[in-house]
């Protein structure tokens, strides 16, 4: 029962992050989409994209699509919004886009046809209109949790707050766009809402906070080499310079914009440029170098028909000319200023009418908006109520699955019932069989360390009877041969002990394997010099072979106990006048270690007795020294320990090889 519980909620979530990816993907592409009819790109001649969307969409519309034919009405709005500015018409275009979308439920849509429509109403001056539509934008576009979404709308209510006289409102919409900007699939959105920021902040008269909002928007409109953004971002931080008085960091950006918009051939902002450079020239009371910018301005004003900066060529011409006591240029350039600043005046007073007009068109069609949403409303409704009998038939439904599913889960815990007891029998009779090998290892491990303390021990009673009891009776050599035979009895004894005590220690995790890095040749070096008394006295050459640093990673004092144990090995079972040479092999992420004698060496079946401690192998050395039979079960247990393998290469009468990897290792191990 759990699971398949756990089956179907896996599957649900899938389904749900699979939709969710889904319906962010499609977001992000409309917006895309959207964004690109307000973007400078060459398009076709207005006619033909109309012509070719009319045709589009009355295929659309023959074929029963739907879908594709709101999406077509809404392209067909925007391309009269942006180019025709046709408002009223773009308003038809938008409302019947909403009614199909409201049909089939598309809430993706919906959002960018609300924004469009916030558009026209921001274009004729109704910004109270706007500000609703955009609100009703944002609420349909919470679900999705799409952060592009989020901002495309934040950065219009900003705009249209700041226009309302909102300002605490706009600053606001503009520092939620901020905190998306990781989020962004178009960061000349987030350029655009530091750009307005930057407005407000110099509306308020902060120069500093609008200058860090310009600079930021300036960076990303490089990092997207959008040289248009760029160029007017230089120049409003040439008039934020200005503003603050400060005329050389004003004309250094001043010229900078200059020289990328002669490279985009924009003749308006030319004209823009060329005006600002002149005005500073005029500032600092040098006319001669103001005048020949303020031609140019004038005459790529004349060239793309931008009325202001001609007016303003002409204004600042006038006061030149007046300043270099050319009277006759500076009252033409004067009656030049005036006709122009006239005839702005009426075209704006056009421009305020024919605003008005579509205003009043515009709120016309309002009535069918506001119509619109209420049969949304109440398809709403209708659509709850479906939905609330559904579910009254899911549920039943569900009940009749749940008794099912019951009856197919008191199967399946009976069965599992049956293979959990299976499997617990199997796993005690596991648990016994580990036992036994255990209580066996136990018990022939005691063997090994009663027989060997044993040996040591009756020594040292016999050679403390023999002392005591006939101490008079004996010479000074036999006294000498007496202590001779009592110290190595009590060096093995030592020996053995020390083993025992590293091997209950790590029997009982008491020793900390941490590893270090260190010289292990030193370490070598160490032990070599360490037992070379022993070894001298069997008149063995001891000698280390391989004098270069070597780091390794390892823990230091279980590797001394190995290197110390195998070559006290290698000097009990070498014969006198014999050689034991210590080397290292350094591989790639290794270190082998090699304790190589001449000694007597052994069979396979010797060798096959070595590092168990399951079975009794102890042999006695060429001097008739006698194993503690520990030694070579802690080395390979020490050396596992570090992550490294022991073995051993030998033939009888030719000596021994014994063998152990260690980590290679430096500072950074």
């Amino acid at each position: 029962m759990p699971f398949l519980i756990r089956f179907f909620s896996g599957c649900l979530v899938f389904m749900l992050s699979f939709q969710s990816v889904y319906a962010q993907q499609q977001a992000d592409s409309s917006i895309v989409w959207y964004e690109s009819f307000f973007q400078a790109r060459k398009r076709k001649p207005v006619e033909k994209e109309l012509e070719q969307a009319s045709t589009r969409l009355q295929q659309a519309e023959a074929a029963q699509n739907k879908a594709t034919a709101a999406k077509i009405l809404k392209e067909i709005g925007l391309v009269h919004l942006t180019r025709t500015h046709s408002m009223e018409t773009a308003m038809d275009f938008f409302i019947r886009a909403l009614a199909i979308e409201d049909s089939l439920d598309f809430n993706n849509e919906k959002i960018f046809t609300y924004i469009a429509m916030a558009q026209a109403f921001e274009e004729v001056g109704d910004y109270h209109k706007s500000a609703d539509l955009l609100k009703q934008a944002f609420a349909i576009s919470e679900p999705f949790k799409n952060a592009n979404i989020f901002v495309l709308i934040l950065n219009k209510q900003g705009r249209v707050n700041a226009a309302l006289g909102k300002i605490d409102e706009a600053f606001e919409n503009y520092e939620l766009v901020l905190k998306y900007e990781d989020q962004l699939l178009q960061p000349r959105i987030e350029a655009e809402a530091l750009f307005n920021l930057g407005h407000l902040f110099t509306q308020q008269g902060k120069y500093q906070e609008a200058l860090q909002s310009h600079k930021r928007s300036l960076a990303i409109s490089r990092s997207l080499r959008d040289k248009k953004s760029e160029a007017t971002s230089l120049n409003d931080i040439g008039e934020l310079y200005g503003l603050m008085k400060n005329d050389k960091k004003a004309l250094a950006n001043y010229i900078v914009s200059l020289e990328i918009r002669q490279a985009l051939k924009d003749k308006r902002a030319l004209a823009e440029s060329y005006n600002n450079i002149g005005v500073i020239y005029y500032q600092q009371k040098k006319y001669k170098q103001s005048i020949p910018n303020l031609l140019l301005a004038l005459d790529a004003g004349q060239d793309s028909q931008s009325q202001n900066q001609i007016r303003k060529s002409y204004e600042y011409l006038s006061s030149c000319y007046k300043e270099l006591g050319d009277l006759k240029k500076s009252l033409y350039y004067k009656d030049q200023y005036l006709a122009i600043h006239d005839f702005i005046l009426n075209d704006r007073n056009e421009q305020q009418v024919l605003a008005t007009e579509n205003r009043y068109v515009l709120d016309k069609k309002e009535s069918q908006i506001d119509k619109l949403e209420t049969d949304r409303i109440q398809r709403e409704k209708e659509i709850a109520a479906q939905k609330k009998f559904r579910n009254v038939l899911f549920i039943l439904i569900g009940l009749s699955l749940v008794i099912l599913v019951l009856i197919f889960y008191l199967y399946i815990v009976k069965k599992r019932s049956n293979l959990i007891l299976q499997e617990a029998n199997d796993k005690v009779q596991l648990q016994n069989i580990a036992l036994q090998d255990l209580n066996a290892t136990k018990d022939k491990f005691f063997s090994i360390i009663s027989h060997d303390l044993k040996g040591p021990l009756n020594s040292l009673t016999s050679f403390s009877g023999l002392l005591i009891n006939h101490t008079d009776s004996l010479s000074k050599d036999e006294i000498k041969m007496l202590a001779k035979d009592l110290d190595k009895s009590l060096k093995n004894l030592f020996a053995l002990l020390e083993n025992l005590l590293e091997w209950s220690r790590s029997q009982t995790g008491k020793i900390e394997f941490k590893p270090e890095a260190f010289d292990v040749t030193a370490l070598l070096e160490e032990n070599t010099e360490l037992l070379k008394a022993q070894a001298h006295n069997k008149n063995i050459v001891l000698e280390n072979t391989y004098i270069s640093e070597q780091l390794v990673f390892a823990h230091k004092h279980s590797i001394n106990t190995v290197v110390r144990n195998l070559i006290s090995n290698a000097i009990k079972f070498t014969p006198v006048g014999g050689m034991i040479k210590v080397d290292l092999q350094p591989k790639a992420d290794s270190v082998t270690v090699t304790i190589a004698d001449n000694g007597v060496g052994m069979s396979k079946e010797v060798m096959n007795k070595l590092f168990r401690i399951d079975t009794k192998h102890t042999t006695k050395g060429t001097a008739e020294e006698k194993g503690t039979g520990l030694g070579l079960i802690l080395c390979k247990e020490f050396v596992e320990k570090n992550g490294g393998k022991i073995w051993v290469e030998s033939e009888e009468g030719k000596g021994s090889v014994f063998c152990f990897t260690v980590p290679r290792g430096g500072a950074n191990s």
